[in-house]
Formats: structure tokens, C-alpha cells, sequence
């Protein structure tokens, strides 16, 4: 996650990757930050298509972002064949869990609120991955609301 050691352009991802081959390391997947630009997207496909030949694609990390970014990064991600999909934990449960352990909400109130979190951003994937051409990355929107239960 280079952006949390300092500044980073559109090309830091892929230059890193270049970096890691060079050193003889092709992880199974690459787990990398949302990004914001598509520009920065394309710099990390072409270097992971470039030098590791064997991936079998990116998930795009959550990095405790907020929805609405975390979902313009996966909507621009999903564009590109080698994301395959998300890991985003904490966006889809981090403040509720905060308040569910304060005793602010329900247990029931809680997975509700995760089940619509995790439901939405399937919905902005989903949607995206139609867009590139590409067919659904995950189940139906429906089906990963129904899928996030406790």
C-alpha cells in the first residue's frame, strides 16, 4: 500500500510491481489499493500483465475508505480484465461494528446495515463489470445482500 508510505502518481503501483518481479516474487494475487485514477489502474494491469504471467488477478483492498470513494476506485477498477473482485472489510462493517460494540445498535440492526453496505458496493461492481463488457465479477446485487448474513 504505497500511498500510506508517502506521495504517489499514477505510475508508483506499477513501477512497484516491476520492482517485486524483478525480485523474483508472482503472488497468486495482487492486493492492491483503490486507486483513483484510471490512469493509475491501466499502470498496474499493464506492469502485473507485463511480469507476471501466472497471476491470477488483483481484488481491489477496501483500506477502511469511505463508500462512496471506495465505490468511484471499484467502478473504474472493474474496467480492467485483471481485477477480479473486492476485499473491503472494513468499509462494509467498521462503523457499524464501532457502534454495535457500544451497544448503539442491535445485532439485528447491525447486519442489516452491513447486508445494504456489502449489497451496494456488489450493485456499483456488478454494474461496472456489465459496462466493460465483462458480465457480473460477483453474484447479483440481491444475492450478495442475501449472501452477507451473519
Amino acid at each position: 500500500v504505497p500511498s500510506r508510505l508517502g506521495a504517489v502518481g499514477d505510475g508508483t503501483t506499477g513501477e512497484l510491481v516491476h520492482r517485486i518481479c524483478e525480485a523474483g516474487i508472482h503472488p497468486d494475487w495482487w492486493k492492491l489499493e483503490p486507486f483513483g485514477t484510471d490512469a493509475a489502474w491501466r499502470a498496474a494491469c499493464d506492469a502485473i500483465a507485463a511480469h507476471d504471467s501466472g497471476t491470477r488477478g488483483i481484488v481491489v483492498l477496501g483500506l477502511d475508505a469511505p463508500e462512496a470513494e471506495l465505490a468511484a476506485s471499484l467502478a473504474l477498477a472493474a474496467s480492467h480484465e485483471l481485477v477480479r473482485g473486492f476485499a473491503v472489510g472494513r468499509t462494509i462493517f467498521g462503523d457499524t461494528a464501532r457502534k454495535w460494540m457500544a451497544d448503539g445498535i442491535t445485532d439485528d440492526e447491525a447486519v442489516t446495515v452491513m447486508e445494504a453496505n456489502y449489497g451496494r458496493l456488489c450493485g456499483v461492481w456488478d454494474e461496472a463489470r456489465a459496462r466493460a463488457g465483462f458480465g457480473t465479477g460477483s453474484a447479483a446485487p440481491e444475492r450478495c445482500a442475501a449472501e452477507a448474513g451473519p
